[in-house]
């Protein structure tokens, strides 16, 4: 299990035997059931995983309706990060949509890597880049297309996740309402 999360960081940048045997001894694996929940609002997010088996999804309340704001698969860093950043309770929530196996590392922990070993600060700043390449994607989606452009969107960059995630959540993810999605998504397979 351990080897998905050495790969996925050795793509980042190559660590040394050294940087690789002290994350193995950090980093602890845990398996949740389907809806359990990783994190909830008002607690403090002080790991951060990286999912090896299954799927999670984040989101927040709004005038008493959840908004998605993330699905996080296989390969995908899973953490809150206003709450990891700022090491105070947060807003979010984390929820395991299927069974899903992580490999985390505590807070402190990852702290300790920064300091010990400075190429790990390279695999830091690499995965901090690509969280925000990924967050910024999501706000021009969100600003900028149609609501037909966000379903291609999601279709060409989450194309697997049409068949796990129901779709009331992939509309809230989309910011729109369950039906213009279902009208949406109905129109463009029609149209193929």
């Amino acid at each position: 299990m351990i080897t998905k999360l050495l790969n996925r960081l050795n793509a980042l940048y190559p660590m040394s035997e050294a940087l690789t045997d002290k994350i193995t001894s950090v980093t602890r694996i845990i398996d949740y059931p389907k809806k359990a929940f990783l994190l909830r609002d008002g607690e403090v997010c002080d790991q951060a995983c990286m999912v090896v088996n299954g799927l999670a999804r984040a989101y927040y309340i709004n005038e008493e309706r959840d908004i998605t704001s993330r699905f996080m698969d296989e390969g995908f860093i899973i953490t809150s990060w206003i709450s990891y950043y700022h090491q105070k309770p947060g807003d979010e929530f984390i929820e395991a949509m299927e069974e899903t196996t992580l490999a985390c590392i505590h807070y402190r922990d990852i702290q300790s890597l920064y300091k010990e070993f400075p190429d790990f600060n390279i695999i830091g700043r690499k995965q901090t880049e690509y969280s925000l390449y990924l967050a910024e994607q999501r706000t021009r989606m969100l600003r900028k297309q149609t609501a037909e452009e966000k379903y291609k969107f999601f279709l060409d960059n989450h194309p697997d996740l049409m068949q796990r995630v129901p779709l009331k959540y992939i509309a809230t993810y989309l910011g729109m309402n369950e039906e213009t999605l279902s009208r949406i998504r109905s129109k463009y397979h029609k149209g193929k």
